[in-house]
């Protein structure tokens, strides 16, 4: 709908027969009229005689009368709707008009952002991705949109792959067989688009290359997962506000509370029709005195948004799954944190959230949150434990 031009007149079909004697009709014309019987047809032909061929007409009435509308069906008409109406009720009837059975197909596409650089977002949208292909069987596509700084192919130990960089210098070109040659197959179901991470070239922000390089990806995989580097550019935000789910990372600090914010009320204001942005907070009880950081509540209620999931702060595990270039569900010490990986990526697959992994939890968020040791290392081996924290209402 972000590509349509639109206009409001006042008057209904008889100002819409008076215009469109004098002007071109558009692709769609949407008409609001509470007439019925001889008189709503008489105009409807009226009409009909001043639109070009092809223009299709919607009626908005006042009636939901089953026997009206196969009239004017059977007039024409290429769909009759009756209030209330809701936006996505309307756009859904206006997609329907235009669906073409042959048309290529699109897979849903889900955007990870970060607040803040170093927040974990790349380490999460990669840990999913590998979730949703190894333990939920989905076939899927994560794709790399850092061209200067991307960690996918270090987190996926490879030594160096320029896939983004090639689709991006010729968008044009981007088919299956391009695709095939610069993704990595890197299971059965997981496929990768990495990046060189190289800073011999000059990042590129042309929107619609970015948007051709997404729309390629989408065209041959039922899920893609975009890792998106922290920067606000008008290719970051066409990203942001038109794929179907946005996970945001962040940790409970001031100025992660303060970007966390800014984005959240952003994505509203921009998709007000879509659903809320998936909130993650990060590296929680990373401060030995719960008093030098951010509750989950307090920030929760600063933001607007309660979290989804929250995963406590082990370093150790961590860098240890970096440098092994392994993923967290591969590593033998993280078996409390692979529900909550499984949580977030089942509902990133059918787009809902499911019952919380664990059956006592009264509502949906699941909390992974690391347990404070005054031991020291005995404990690194068990800094995660999964709980569930009530929600508000």
């Amino acid at each position: 709908m972000r590509r349509t031009n639109s206009k409001i007149y006042m008057g209904g079909l008889s100002a819409a027969i008076d215009y469109y004697h004098k002007e071109n009709t558009p692709g769609l014309v949407i008409i609001e009229s509470g007439m019925r019987g001889a008189e709503l047809f008489n105009q409807l032909e009226q009409l009909a005689s001043v639109c070009d061929e092809g223009t299709k007409v919607v009626i908005i009435g006042a009636a939901n009368d089953i026997r009206l509308y196969r009239q004017l069906m059977d007039k024409g008409v290429s769909d009759y709707l009756v209030p209330p109406l809701h936006p996505l009720n309307i756009i859904r009837s206006l997609s329907d008009l235009y669906s073409d059975p042959e048309s290529p197909f699109t897979g849903r596409a889900v955007a990870f952002f970060g607040s803040k650089g170093g927040v974990g977002s790349s380490t999460l949208a990669h840990n999913i991705a590998y979730t949703l292909a190894e333990r939920m069987m989905q076939e899927t596509a994560l794709i790399d949109l850092d061209s200067s700084w991307g960690t996918t192919a270090l987190d996926f130990a490879y030594d160096s792959a320029s896939g983004l960089e090639e689709a991006l210098a010729e968008p044009d070109r981007l088919d299956d067989t391009l695709l095939d040659r610069i993704m990595v197959r890197h299971t059965e179901r997981l496929s990768l688009l990495p990046t060189s991470s190289s800073l011999n070239s000059k990042p590129v922000f042309n929107s619609d290359a970015y948007e051709a390089v997404v729309a390629a990806v989408r065209s041959v995989s039922p899920l893609a997962l975009l890792d998106v580097p922290h920067i606000w550019a008008d290719w970051t935000t066409n990203i942001l506000t038109t794929v179907d789910d946005v996970v945001i990372t962040t940790v409970p600090d001031l100025a992660n509370l303060r970007n966390t914010k800014n984005l959240v009320d952003f994505l509203k204001a921009q998709r007000p029709n879509d659903g809320e942005p998936i909130l993650v907070l990060n590296q929680t009880g990373r401060c030995k005195s719960k008093d030098d950081e951010i509750s989950v509540e307090n920030f929760a209620g600063a933001v607007g948004l309660e979290p989804a999931l929250v995963i406590g702060f082990d370093p150790d595990t961590f860098s240890r799954a970096c440098n092994e270039g392994k993923m967290l569900p591969e590593m033998k010490t993280t078996d409390a944190l692979v529900p909550g990986l499984d949580y977030l990526a089942a509902r990133l697959r059918t787009g809902q959230f499911s019952q919380p992994p664990v059956a006592s939890a009264p509502r949906g968020r699941l909390s992974l949150i690391g347990k404070s040791s005054e031991t020291g290392e005995s404990q690194k081996s068990k800094s995660l434990f999964a709980s569930l924290l009530k929600q508000k209402g």
